[in-house]
């Protein structure tokens, strides 16, 4: 029953080694923080009255003691986790926005709930606060409205139960300060407001009607901070902001007054913020660890969630409430929510050392957004002490087109490329492994958006039957060549390359350029680039391959200078409706001057759609549209390796997309010790 909700600085991550933004580069995916421990404070001092003389004074009874939590099995004292890089920040508001990053969110980004969120396995879409699942957008007024009943049993870590108030006046606080970053989600382009009907039951007001990733993978998944502690910090920058409300909002009167208001939002003090999730924060000593506590009585510790091969979902909280849906029949995977461990400790290393230090058993689990290398794999496989696991990135490698330049705007050469490029011999053989191969845009591992049967050009094909086919696209799309493409089995099998290729209508051919990240920065992206240089080049269509500085490749596309082809890639979120954002005729992501009408229609539907089957449906037929069109040709992904202790911890899966570091943030809810 994890809360996975994806904190980004942006929708969307460029790959930079492994991930970074369309404008620039970033050292990782990002996200949000939390809190010092409360202090405590001894109670006020009261006078004692005197009892009267004919009466004993009254006894007053001890507080009962709070009940131990129950014992489950697989409980450890600590969780010893080697991290990268420190903490940033403690306050929330700062963490979801200036702050964001893995590092925060790795810590403690489970403090703040959600209504849903997606299980961290196979990232179904779950209540998380709520009860179940919200009621159907329907019209009242000029508004669309949405009902969402609440979990009674939620509390906070200070006891106080976590309410429609608390979520109501988080959105409200997000929108009347128009907060920018990972606070967007909260996107007041379509939301108006939430109101809390009554403590245990949300509505939420649209002014325009939103869809599945505005909805359901926007506002539903936001967080929901503790309004008992925040409001009263707060309430003197709002006092602030109503001051200049009446001011031009593009004046830079109201534009300077404004970013000293947030900046002040971002520097107020969290000590004493309670925790609305498993851990509490415990301590922080500026790089060198951090620590969190397991929250004794969260709410959720003890739910049974069980994962049916079929599709199907149930949940079996503590008191023996079921909650679920679809097929439940088929094989199951079984896991429970902790913590298990009484605390969780986030060592900070370099690379090197954290390899050495697992080896040497002194962590448990070494936490890295883009995986542990091959290499540093196999210097740890020979310890019997330590388990390893690889999974797909959740992300992609491609080559992407400029239509404005001819003929990469003609289907019938892309696709003649597409048949060249053989993605099992780039991956297993001329990379080793390191890579996997990638047929479509939605990764393999994010499964229920994953269309596994795409149309894909002379897959399963011989070197020969490809090139054969590729030249056959060609001719039949009226190409011609001074000297044809032709497979000369007297050499041993090999292609005759074609000479003085000219398009339909009699022009040459120009040398096109193939721009990719050179040796130094990404050998998998530079060898990619030299044999599909080769590939394009036997078909007789003139190409050269630029392995170059990652940012001059940047400038270049993203800065609208002069290109034809490129080999970039895209980290992406789990809501696919990067699917459309990246080709839509006009959107900021599409610098290939693509513009396609019919997917344009098929976007205008997914974009709006709030059903989710529904939105299955469109997003595997604009996953069709695009194998077909080829603005992209995916190439490979990266296995995201993790490495851990199987002498002191045990996962209750391995199998994730993103990998267990990436993916999960080391499953700290879920992770047992080894008995």
């Amino acid at each position: 029953m994890a809360n996975k909700k994806w904190f980004v600085l942006v929708s969307l991550i460029l790959v930079v080694g492994m991930l970074l933004t369309a404008c620039g580069p970033t050292a990782e995916p990002e996200a949000p923080a939390t809190q010092e421990p409360a202090a405590t404070e001894e109670p006020a001092a009261t006078e004692e009255p005197e009892p009267e003389e004919t009466e004993e004074p009254a006894e007053t009874e001890e507080p009962a003691p709070e009940p131990e939590p129950e014992v489950m099995p697989g409980e450890g004292d600590v969780y010893r986790i080697a991290v990268l890089s420190d903490m940033t920040t403690l306050n929330v508001w700062a963490a979801y926005d200036p702050d964001a990053s893995i590092w925060n969110y790795a810590v403690y980004g489970s403090f703040w709930p959600s209504a849903y969120g997606l299980t961290s396995h196979r990232w179904d879409f779950v209540p998380v606060l709520a009860s179940d699942l919200p009621t159907d957008l329907e019209e009242e007024g000029d508004f669309w409205v949405v009902t969402v009943p609440f979990k009674d049993n939620a509390v906070w870590s200070d006891g106080t139960p976590i309410t429609a108030h608390d979520w109501a006046w988080t959105a409200a606080t997000v929108l009347a300060l128009d907060l920018s970053g990972n606070w967007e989600a909260y996107d007041g382009n379509y939301l108006d407001r939430i109101e809390a009907v009554d403590d245990f039951t949300a509505k939420l007001y649209y002014h325009t009607k939103p869809g599945l990733a505005r909805h359901q993978y926007g506002v539903l998944q936001s967080p929901i901070l503790n309004k008992a502690f925040w409001e009263p910090k707060v309430a003197p920058l709002m006092e602030q902001y109503a001051e200049i409300a009446d001011l031009d909002p593009e004046s830079e009167e109201f534009l300077t007054a404004r970013e000293e208001i947030v900046q002040a939002l971002y520097q107020l003090d969290p000590t004493g913020e309670p925790s609305g999730g498993p851990f509490v924060f415990s301590q922080w000593e500026p790089g060198a660890y951090s620590e969190i506590a397991r929250h004794d009585a969260y709410w959720a510790r003890g739910t049974q969630t069980i994962e049916y091969s079929n599709g199907g979902y149930k949940e079996v909280a503590a008191d023996g409430t079921e909650w679920g849906f679809g097929d439940q029949s088929g094989d199951e995977l079984e896991y429970y929510e902790g913590p298990f461990f009484k605390s969780v400790v986030f060592s900070i290393y370099n690379a090197d050392a954290a390899l050495l230090a697992l080896d040497a058993g002194e962590v448990d689990f070494i936490l890295t957004p883009n995986g542990l290398s091959r290499g540093q794999v196999d210097q740890v496989s020979g310890n019997p002490a330590i388990s390893t696991a690889s999974n797909p990135a959740n992300g992609f490698r491609f080559l992407g087109f400029n239509f404005a330049v001819a003929p990469l705007d003609d289907i019938a050469v892309r696709q003649a490329i597409a048949c060249q490029i053989d993605k099992t011999f780039l991956t297993q053989n001329l990379l080793q492994g390191a890579a996997l191969p990638v047929n479509t845009i939605v990764p393999e591992g994010n499964g229920y958006w994953y269309n596994s049967d795409v149309t894909l050009f002379c897959d399963g094909m011989t070197a020969q039957e490809r090139f054969t086919e590729a030249t056959r696209i060609l001719k039949d799309a009226g190409y011609t060549w001074d000297v044809e493409p032709a497979w000369n089995e007297a050499r041993g099998g090999s292609a005759e390359w074609g000479q003085g290729m000219k398009a339909p209508d009699g022009t040459a051919i120009a040398e096109l350029e193939l721009l990719a990240p050179s040796a130094g920065y990404d050998p998998l992206r530079a060898t990619a680039g030299v044999y599909i240089e080769q590939w394009i080049n036997q078909l007789g269509i003139p190409c050269k391959a630029n392995l170059t500085n990652f940012n001059n490749i940047l400038d270049v596309v993203f800065g609208g200078g002069e290109w034809d082809m490129f080999i970039l890639g895209w980290g992406v979120t789990a809501y696919p409706d990067y699917a459309c954002d990246f080709f839509y005729t006009g959107a900021g992501f599409n610098v290939l001057n693509y513009s396609n009408p019919e997917f344009d229609a098929q976007c205008d539907e997914f974009y709006a759609e709030t059903d989710l089957e529904t939105a299955k449906i469109q997003n595997y037929a604009i996953q069709e549209s695009l194998a077909v069109n080829l603005p992209y040709i995916y190439l490979f992904t990266t296995p995201m390796w993790d490495a851990w202790n199987n002498t002191t911890i045990e996962f209750p899966f391995t199998d994730v997309n993103d990998g267990l570091g990436s993916g999960t943030y080391g499953l700290k809810t879920n992770v047992r010790a080894v008995q």
